[in-house]
């Protein structure tokens, strides 16, 4: 025994393992079980040694559930090896939670998230009042865009733990993700009211900044290559009309003049906004715009109605749109309104993993003095999103009008665009935050009674940046720019037509209710 305690402390002092090894062969000599040397191992940090001696445990015991437990939470997340090795060991062990959150978080990081969230539930029936259940399964939800369910999961969480500050604030952060402002602000205040800390209260304030009145003033200049200007300024005013819906007053004018003659448009119109449910988004616009030259004074209407639904990231969406509205690019077509009647339609549905198919159309008629004319076209190609709010795809896209007209816009016979188009949104830079809707690609045109053109080079770019100055207060800078008669599915003037555009706006809350008095109102009643 003096001869092996001896031998012992010759390999401590020449072996080139770390110290936590050295401890290791120490404590086999004092009699360790092999998963006790594991453990040691694990606990000491030494994580390529903790994994070798868990494959030893598990080569003499493969039922051995901890030793396999143990093993996946060492193997890189989401791996073949570690996902094989929890689903084995929730049916050793069918009554640990913790095993199936593991599984879980395994299974997410693979992208089966619908799997994930299942060995989540199981999680919960076992252990209902556990606050990791919510948390982790919380994750999963957010980082997938599933806002309505995570805000049922959060909902859950304050139904078991009712006295849990973090449960209500994550509450208000989920519901502050999906627009809802107002209830956000109820468990944010909830939270407040069980532990008063800076983080509430200030989550308190930019909830109740975005539920309240606001105004948006704005100013924007336009032009196009065939020298026609457009100044815009105006000023829309909202309000919270329910906890899920806003309505407001749109008021614009439009200075529209090129080298030899000028207009004014002026727009007076209500909308409303309406989310339900963080996947579906209700806009709605009703008024009327006055269209004025020199020698002519006219009224045409104002409508629009937009849908906009969709799965999680990995599902489909739908988005439909109808619009009413006169063109005003030109001085002539304030002069001699022509009317846009048009529905349009878009469809994502997924093909495999993060690659989706992508179909769009429009039938839209433009009604003018002079004539109606029809116009129809379709978009479709092949779309890959690496998260929710980041694609890029591959398109084709073919419109066709009725005839030929001379109302004042351009009218082709066929126009065919073929694009590598990419949408991005940007938040990582808060309190700046992106979006970028951009394509470049080739594009054809033919007019009616001539030969269609060969192919020619084509992109446009829309832009937006809004910058947080405080909560509820936000300056934003849009930005856009066509080399295409066709590009977007605008209405162009001219064959040969160019445009660019910028547009200012300041977003800011009208006397939103102070956290004091919101608090104040609370004080008597209990969290809800």
């Amino acid at each position: 025994m003096r001869a092996l305690g001896g031998l012992l402390l010759l390999l401590c002092a020449i072996l080139p393992a770390p110290c936590e090894a050295r401890q290791v062969l120490a404590q086999a000599a004092g009699g360790q079980s092999p998963l006790q040397r594991a453990d040691a191992a694990y606990s000491s940090g030494n994580r390529e040694l903790a994994q070798r001696l868990y494959r030893e445990v598990l080569a003499s015991d493969p039922e051995n559930s901890r030793a396999m437990f143990q093993l996946a939470r060492l193997l890189p997340l989401g791996s073949a090896e570690s996902v094989a090795l929890l689903r084995r060991y929730v049916k050793l062990e069918p009554r640990d939670a913790w095993g199936y959150m593991a599984l879980g978080d395994a299974l997410a990081k693979t992208g089966e998230v619908d799997n994930a969230i299942v060995q989540y539930e199981t999680a919960r029936r076992i252990a209902p009042a556990e606050s990791d259940v919510y948390v982790g399964l919380g994750r999963i939800l957010r980082d997938s865009g599933r806002g309505d369910d995570l805000v049922d999961n959060d909902e859950r969480w304050v139904t078991a733990q009712p006295r849990n500050a973090d449960a209500w604030f994550e509450l208000g952060r989920a519901r502050q993700r999906a627009k809802r402002y107002a209830e956000a602000a109820d468990a944010y205040a909830a939270s407040y009211a069980i532990r008063k800390d800076v983080r509430s209260e200030e989550a308190l304030a930019a909830a109740l900044a975005e539920s309240g009145p606001s105004l948006r003033p704005f100013f924007g200049l336009a032009y196009d290559t065939d020298d026609d200007r457009i100044k815009r300024w105006g000023l829309d005013a909202e309000w919270q009309l329910t906890p899920r819906s806003r309505w407001g007053l749109h008021a614009e004018r439009a200075e529209v003049w090129d080298p030899f003659s000028s207009g004014t448009v002026d727009s007076l119109a209500l909308f409303a906004k309406w989310q339900p449910l963080s996947q579906l988004r209700l806009d709605a616009l009703a008024g009327a715009a006055q269209l004025y030259t020199v020698q002519t004074n006219l009224y045409r209407p104002l409508g629009g109605l937009r849908m906009r639904w969709s799965r999680p990231a990995e599902g489909p969406a739908l988005e439909l749109r109808a619009t009413q509205n006169p063109l005003i690019a030109t001085p002539g077509l304030v002069a001699q309104p022509v009317e846009l009647k048009e529905i349009k339609a878009g469809l994502d549905l997924p093909v495999s993993g993060p690659v989706r198919a992508r179909v769009r159309g429009l039938d839209g008629v433009l009604d003018s003095p002079i004539d109606v004319n029809r116009r129809k076209g379709y978009q479709v190609g092949p779309v890959y999103r690496w998260r929710p709010a980041a694609e890029i795809g591959v398109f084709y896209s073919r419109l066709a009008y009725d005839q030929a007209t001379a109302a004042g816009y351009f009218a082709p016979e066929l126009a065919e665009t073929i694009e590598v188009g990419t949408y991005i949104e940007y938040y990582d830079w808060w309190p700046l935050t992106l979006a970028i809707d951009a394509g470049a690609g080739q594009q054809r045109v033919q007019k009616f009674g001539e030969d269609i053109r060969d192919w020619i080079a084509t992109y446009r770019l829309w832009g937006m940046a809004s910058y947080e100055l405080k909560p509820g207060v936000s300056l934003d800078l849009e930005v856009e720019h066509y080399d295409s008669p066709i590009a977007g599915n605008a209405v162009a003037p001219t064959a040969n037509w160019r445009y660019n555009a910028a547009l200012l706006s300041l977003r800011f809350g009208v006397r939103p209710q102070t956290t004091r008095s919101f608090l104040s109102e609370r004080a008597a009643s209990a969290p809800r």
